[in-house]
């Protein structure tokens, strides 16, 4: 069945990216390979965040220069990327050294009852590499979109200031916040709704401070900031390379 779904995915990437689609198809696969190697990587025993990190950056420049080529734009997106990490860094380490959500929750018990609990990783560090990971593909989209817009804009405008640039950057910025808030947040429901029907006889406080519950609203949040983050970063940086290339 997964080779028919992936068959019919690369069909359909043909007919309507043609080149752009069959390069999308060596980009996912070439992300899915580099996961499963961090997966590996960590599994030996390196460090669970440090390799998140590099694995961070190495996706975010595959999938800029892998699918647009080097340019203004995906140079100013990747480093706008690299900015919203570094900011994120800290506070996904401080949630996550924090809020003691490390480990398995209780529906994973059943599932796990029979292997040994001494299996040598720091849970923490695993899930902050988790967080990091789960943001970056968020803002990638975002960066490039509000990266690219602007850059059509600069083309079709050329008089125009950099506050001018930066303006229209903010302005498409908010159209996409609107829609990746929506979609993170109708995936998180969706992927809650077995839970809230499981506990529905739970208190609101029990909920709230369930592991499982509170780890993938963690990740949620911090989905939502990052995006949030990306956006004047990304507006700043496009105007100010786009004048500056001008001059």
């Amino acid at each position: 069945m997964i080779s028919i779904l992936t068959i019919v995915l690369l069909v359909l990437l043909i007919l309507v990216g043609k080149t752009r689609g069959i390069k999308t198809f060596g980009v996912f696969y070439l992300n899915l390979f580099l996961i499963i190697a961090y997966l590996f990587t960590v599994g030996l025993g390196f460090n669970a965040v440090l390799h998140a990190v590099i694995l961070c950056i190495i996706v975010s420049a595959t999938t800029l220069f892998g699918l647009n080529s080097t340019n203004i734009k995906t140079k100013t997106s990747f480093v706008s990327i690299l900015i919203v990490l570094v900011i994120t860094f800290g506070l996904v380490l401080f949630i996550g050294k924090s809020a003691n959500i490390q480990g398995f929750s209780a529906e994973s018990l059943e599932a796990i009852g029979g292997y040994s609990f001494d299996i040598g990783y720091d849970m923490t560090d695993i899930l902050i590499g988790m967080f990091l990971i789960t943001t970056i593909g968020t803002i990638i989209d975002t960066s490039i979109s509000i990266s690219s817009a602007v850059n059509e804009v600069y083309i079709n405008n050329p008089d125009l200031s950099q506050k001018e640039l930066f303006r229209s950057g903010m302005n498409i910025g908010k159209d996409i916040l609107a829609t990746t808030i929506n979609t993170l947040f109708f995936a998180l429901v969706a992927e809650f709704i077995g839970f809230f029907m499981w506990h529905s006889k739970a208190t609101l406080s029990y909920i709230i401070n369930y592991k499982a519950f509170v780890v993938e609203v963690s990740k949620v949040l911090l989905c939502f900031i990052s995006s949030i983050l990306i956006i004047p970063i990304t507006s700043y940086m496009i105007s100010r390379n786009l004048i500056n290339k001008k001059d």
